[in-house]
């Protein structure tokens, strides 16, 4: 049955849930909503009859090099800022960010193939990704000089650009096969946020989770199952 456009994909319980999640940043993400609808419509502009001729010649094959070059940038962008708030936190005498799990605990939430590349470990009783890059305690920025506190500002600031560069190709791509009869960046949107929801059994559904590495294990089965 092909549901009415109208109708609100999204279950009134998982929406509460975002609802109250999200009290107080209702302007903000209005605004990436809003932002993203404008990408969307700058995209269609210019690939439109009349407007860019170089965009109007690339295809998913020729931005694939660009879908690359772009992450590798972000991660660019998050190793500058690792390396910055490093020498901050050696200058402020704190304790260097340690990847190995607490003395005394077992790994489980981590696999060769994902995970490995975290600078400080989230079991560690100082971890707090809300405040640094890494995890790892920062000296309080009101106590940086303020050529410390305008260069992390930089830095940051670089890696939003880099994020919207990457961003980009998303829409890009999705004009495109929106042209191919495929579907546009809508239906990847909705496949994610469907995903993403199905994936979290443990929050949306009757599942529980005791600890991150039972999060991965039901992630691994649900995907298991996806694949048939």
């Amino acid at each position: 049955m092909t549901e009415h456009p109208s109708a609100d994909p999204i279950d009134p319980g998982v929406r509460a849930r975002w609802e109250r999640a999200c009290a107080g940043r209702e302007e903000q993400i209005a605004r990436a909503g809003q932002w993203f609808m404008e990408l969307t419509r700058l995209m269609a502009d210019l690939r439109a009859p009349g407007s860019c001729p170089w965009d109007r010649e690339q295809s998913l094959a020729s931005l694939r090099q660009y879908v690359r070059e772009e992450a590798d940038e972000v991660c660019k962008a998050i190793d500058d800022i690792l390396a910055f708030e490093a020498r901050l936190r050696e200058q402020a005498g704190l304790s260097a960010t340690d990847a190995q799990p607490p003395a005394g605990s077992e790994e489980k939430a981590r696999t060769a193939k994902k995970g490995h590349s975290i600078v400080h470990h989230p079991h560690h009783p100082d971890f707090g990704p809300d405040q640094s890059a890494s995890g790892a305690p920062l000296p309080p920025l009101f106590e940086l000089p303020a050529e410390q506190q305008e260069e992390l500002d930089r830095l940051y600031s670089e890696l939003s650009e880099e994020l919207g560069d990457l961003t980009l190709q998303s829409a890009f791509m999705g004009d495109i096969l929106l042209a191919m009869g495929r579907g546009g960046v809508d239906a990847s949107l909705e496949a994610i946020v469907r995903k993403l929801i199905r994936r979290h059994p443990h929050v949306y559904g009757e599942a529980s989770a005791a600890d991150s590495a039972e999060v991965l294990a039901n992630w691994e089965k649900i995907k298991q199952a996806e694949k048939g």
